[in-house]
Parts: structure tokens; C-alpha cells; sequence
């Protein structure tokens, strides 16, 4: 909170401490309670930004000597007795633990947004699906689709972060960035890469259909039809953004 206010209150100090607050009669200004509400976005996205680069470090940390990084049919062999890796069961953790509580933050603190129903079915099936990735040891599998997610959300806070700031030409720049992002990473990569090692690699190098293959399938089939929704909504941003030269969140509620 003092970090956004710093940033984003500066320019309205003097406003507010001079004759405009008196004429008001001490009441704050229009301008005041936007900085206000941009204040609380920022804050949020400070949040986010800091608890997904977290969890990607933590991810990077994990994988990036893994000769099975790369080769998605790698991910099961030797399950159901692979290694743990160190830090795997903190990643998993983590990941369980931010998921949960922030199916309480969505509704007590962040701000409203028309998708609202949409993120706590999406954070639910991430809850039912690191729970059962963790205790069915598919933790490269698991690992590998946290860290896809975790990509592109961090760009997205950035952007947002940038957006709030006032700081159009980099926001812009981030938010191109997450639009590429998005589109190869869960539109292509977690569809024809991820889902697909997990229904037919897996049937295929272990011989068997393992446990819950059922279940996780859908609920990434789920996961992946709320991809394709969130994109129209990113594409409309994108348009909002070459046409009028800024970006907005079109999922936040006006007050």
C-alpha cells in the first residue's frame, strides 16, 4: 500500500492539500477517489506479481536441469515411483495454499469483476487438480503446467502494474507481450503439448490408464474452454488499446 500510493499519489498531493479540497469543503474529489481505487488495483496486482514471479522462480528452480524438460512423453516414465525433487514439495504446497486462500480473497478483498464466477470455478478445479497431481505423483506433469500459467500471469501483472502507473508505452508493451504469451502458451503448448501427454502419453508409456485420468483430463478440458474465454476478453483490450491508445480491464465493474 505505501509503495501504490507513492507512485500514484504524487501528482494529486498538491490538488488536495490547496483550495480545490477547500471549495469541496473537505470532501474528497472525483480525482481522489479515482487514485483511491487505482491505489487498491495496484495493490492487488503487487500481490499477484509477487506471488506468481515467486512460484515461477521456484518452478525455474525445479526443472531447468531436467533432461525430461523437453519431452513431454518423459514425464511418466518411471512414475509411479520417480524421485522427488528437492523443492517439489514446496512448489506443490505453495501453489495449494495461494489457490485456496485465494478463492476467499476473490470474494472479501479484490476488486469486482464481471468474471467473477468464471476465476472461482477456475481457481476450485486448480485447488481439485494440485491436490491430486501431488498425491498421484505426477509432479513433473503437475510442475510443468503451474509453471505455463505462471508465465503469463506474471506478465499480465506486470502489465497491469504499468497500466495503473501511468506508464502507457511499457504497459503496452507488456500487454503485447502477455496477448503472445497467451496464445502460445495456453492456447497452443498446454492443449497440444500438456493435455495431450496426459491422455494418451501417459496411457502409452505406462501400458495402463493411471489414476484419475479421467478426472484431471476434464477438469483441464475445463481449464482450457476458460482459456478460449479469456482471450476474447484479452483480444477486446487489444483492440480497446490500438484504437484509443490505452488499455482497460474490461472485466472491472465501474463504481
Amino acid at each position: 500500500m505505501p509503495l501504490a500510493r507513492w507512485i500514484l499519489c504524487r501528482p494529486v498531493g498538491k490538488e488536495l492539500g490547496g483550495s480545490k479540497a477547500q471549495h469541496n469543503g473537505g470532501a474528497p474529489s472525483s480525482k481522489s477517489k479515482r487514485t483511491g481505487q487505482r491505489v487498491t488495483k495496484m495493490c492487488e496486482s503487487f500481490w499477484k506479481l509477487t506471488a506468481y514471479g515467486s512460484m515461477l522462480l521456484l518452478e525455474v528452480a525445479i526443472v531447468h536441469n531436467e533432461p525430461w524438460f523437453w519431452r513431454p512423453a518423459d514425464y511418466w516414465v518411471g512414475w509411479p515411483n520417480q524421485p522427488e525433487l528437492p523443492l517439489m514439495r514446496l512448489l506443490f504446497w505453495v501453489q495449494l495454499a495461494y489457490y485456496i486462500s485465494t478463492t476467499f480473497t476473490l470474494a472479501l478483498w479484490e476488486v469486482p469483476r464481471s468474471d467473477y464466477w468464471v476465476m472461482q470455478t477456475h481457481h476450485c478445479c486448480t485447488v481439485v487438480l494440485i491436490y491430486y497431481n501431488y498425491i498421484s505423483g505426477y509432479h513433473r506433469w503437475g510442475c510443468l503446467i503451474m509453471m505455463l500459467h505462471d508465465i503469463n500471469d506474471v506478465i499480465m501483472e506486470l502489465a497491469k502494474c504499468l497500466n495503473y502507473a501511468e506508464q502507457h508505452m511499457a504497459a503496452n508493451g507488456a500487454f503485447a507481450a502477455f496477448v503472445l504469451s497467451w496464445a502460445a502458451l495456453r492456447l497452443y503448448a498446454f492443449p497440444a503439448i500438456l493435455i495431450r501427454s496426459t491422455l494418451f502419453d501417459s496411457v502409452r508409456v505406462l501400458g495402463y490408464t493411471p489414476p484419475h485420468h479421467g478426472l484431471l483430463n476434464t477438469l483441464l478440458c475445463v481449464l482450457c474452454c476458460f482459456h478460449m474465454y479469456w482471450f476474447g476478453l484479452i483480444l477486446r483490450v487489444a483492440y480497446m488499446t490500438v484504437v484509443k491508445g490505452q488499455g482497460e480491464d474490461i472485466r472491472e465493474k465501474e463504481d
